[in-house]
């Protein structure tokens, strides 16, 4: 059960990390290409972005990897065999 929460949490971080990172470039993408970034009458809106973007992404991503990294490791933990499983909860508290 530890492994599991591990898991989870390690992936949830990792996506705490790589959110923002890619909201940042995505950022510094649009203000390299969008012609109205830097321009006199921008009052900073671009640069703004620079910040807003990477903390408005942050927990959705850490979210988001946590559930993925649960659905991983919930699928490693399947049985190998689903009817066996099954039987042996039907059987459940009967003796054999």
């Amino acid at each position: 059960m530890g492994e599991l929460i591990w898991g989870t949490i390690r992936t949830g971080l990792w996506g705490l990390l790589l959110g923002p990172l890619f909201a940042l470039l995505f950022v510094i993408g649009l203000m390299i290409f969008d012609p109205v970034c830097g321009s006199p009458g921008d009052s900073g809106g671009c640069a703004m972005g620079l910040v807003t973007a990477p903390i408005a992404i942050a927990l959705p991503s850490f979210v988001l990897g946590a559930a993925i990294g649960l659905a991983r490791e919930l699928w490693r933990r399947r049985p190998a065999d689903p009817r066996a499983a099954i039987r042996r909860l039907r059987n459940l508290g009967r003796e054999e």
